[in-house]
């Protein structure tokens, strides 16, 4: 009898009690797991936007140090536009294919002196909607204490020949067919000299994508774009000084 009643219990399958039931435990599972996620892709944007915001401050304090020790000034640095014309400083940087431009601040102590054994310059890149401020300094010794010449706008450095850029990427499957491009300014001339090729799309054989025969030097000014199924991304502008390597990541957040 009892073996009976067990085996028309087990045919007849879940009732509807113990199916409402499953229903309700797995939406509050699911709600309790909403926040969870939202935090997670809230956390990665955040990661996103401070790393661009490094690269920024990094950038800056590297053209910085290029600069001759007269023409560091707060009014050079700072005011727009500035002597140099080709972008390196300014106020502001506006990622490509945003909105919301990256606030820059600089601060040059002292500000302007040119008989000052050396400067303190400290770069300060925020963002609207970003809780922190990226901050980086250098300090910059003169060469020549006891110059008194007036503050000039530096020289470009000579040209140099040979060099490449190498572009590596998260997963190179996700690059699109508009593939990864480089743009080349020359600051002196404020003409865009044509890279070949006008751009490359990785594939399995070569999962990078290389530019040789580059001219670098501070007269030239460079940013790469690269193109992926989740997200288009460019480089902060760059001074190519020697050969470099860039990475892309095809899907922020993504595994």
């Amino acid at each position: 009898m009892n073996t009976s009643v067990r085996a028309r219990h087990a045919a007849r399958g879940f009732s509807m009690v113990e199916l409402l039931v499953t229903i309700v435990l797995a939406g509050i599972i699911f709600a309790a797991m909403v926040p969870l996620f939202a935090n997670v892709l809230k956390r990665t944007s955040g990661d996103n936007l401070r790393n661009v915001a490094a690269n920024i401050a990094q950038d800056r304090i590297e053209q910085v140090r290029l600069l001759s020790y007269n023409s560091i000034t707060q009014a050079n640095l700072t005011a727009p536009p500035t002597p140099y014309g080709d972008g390196r400083f300014g106020p502001i940087y506006t990622v490509t294919g945003t909105n919301v431009p990256y606030n820059i601040q600089y601060l040059v102590n002292p500000p302007a002196s040119p008989q000052a054994p050396q400067k303190v310059v400290t770069v300060k890149v925020s963002r609207a909607g970003m809780n922190y401020t990226t901050i980086m300094s250098t300090v910059v010794k003169n060469s020549d204490p006891g110059t008194t010449s007036a503050t000039s706008t530096p020289s470009p450095s000579p040209t140099i020949t040979g060099l490449s850029i190498t572009v590596s990427f998260k997963d190179w499957s996700q690059v699109t067919s508009a593939g990864v491009t480089v743009q080349c300014v020359n600051t002196i001339t404020n003409q865009t000299v044509t890279i070949t090729p006008t751009k490359q799309v990785p594939n399995a054989g070569s999962p990078t994508v290389t530019w040789t025969n580059l001219t670098g030097g501070t007269a030239f000014v460079y940013t790469v774009t690269c193109h992926s199924t989740y997200i288009t991304s460019s480089s902060p502008i760059f001074h190519l000084l020697k050969s470099a390597r860039l990475k892309f990541d095809t899907h922020p957040g993504g595994s």
